[in-house]
């Protein structure tokens, strides 16, 4: 379970006390589908960065599970992020001139995976989301589609339980779009909490909930209807 309690992100706090996210309490449970929606600046990407542990709040309290994150030392918030969460990104995030394969494998390196095992689980996924093809592909050889498929595989395979996409259709046209939010349906029917940040409506209503922000505020839940 994903618990805020009373965060606020003050980035520059010596130069103006603009706040990119002001007093946020949300609670998500496991497993739920979740769209987060915002105009640009609106905070939902800081938020989506607090969740997955790669910024800090400036006060506030972030559960995850039973661990308190704000007051985790850097070596255990390093292993949530790596154990528990997987991202994906809208411009793709892949290493350019590493091969579809090489890109998925970066997070079991981290783990220190067993070649042999790391080469099961890589092809597993790959077969999974239909990019078996592009294995040995670089980056700038795919589609955009395609590229998006490799970072979603890259963020599965070591099993996450978090799935977390900013804006993981802004960089497709709308078919390709819909067909990777299908992908995002998909995992999460199987288990996974997947929150999505995204500015586009049709979008956020394929998710179960959304969340709305407005100057670092949630100032909509359909949750709370």
């Amino acid at each position: 379970m994903i618990r805020l309690e009373n965060i606020t992100k003050i980035y520059n706090e010596k130069v103006d006390d603009t706040k990119a996210l002001d007093d946020v309490s949300l609670k998500i449970e496991d497993g739920e589908f979740i769209s987060v929606m915002g105009a640009s600046g609106s905070g939902k990407s800081t938020l989506l960065k607090i969740i997955g542990c790669m910024d800090s709040p400036t006060s506030g309290k972030y559960f995850l599970d039973d661990t308190e994150v704000t007051a985790a030392s850097r070596s255990q918030v390093h292993k949530l992020r790596k154990e528990k969460i997987g991202y994906v990104f809208q411009h793709f995030a892949l290493m350019d001139y590493y091969t579809a394969y090489e890109n998925i494998e970066l997070p079991l390196l981290a783990a220190n995976v067993k070649r042999k095992e790391r080469k099961r689980i890589i092809l597993k996924q790959m077969e999974h989301l239909g990019i078996l093809s592009e294995r040995n592909k670089l980056p700038g050889k795919m589609s955009g589609g395609q590229q998006q498929r490799v970072a979603i595989a890259r963020a599965l395979v070591t099993n996450a339980d978090i799935i977390l996409a900013d804006e993981p259709t802004g960089a497709l046209d709308q078919k390709t779009g819909r067909e990777v939010l299908e992908l995002l349906k998909e995992i999460n029917k199987s288990g996974k909490t997947v929150i999505i940040v995204t500015h586009d409506e049709g979008i956020a209503k394929m998710t179960d909930r959304i969340i709305t922000i407005s100057d670092g505020r949630i100032v909509g839940d359909s949750k709370e209807r």
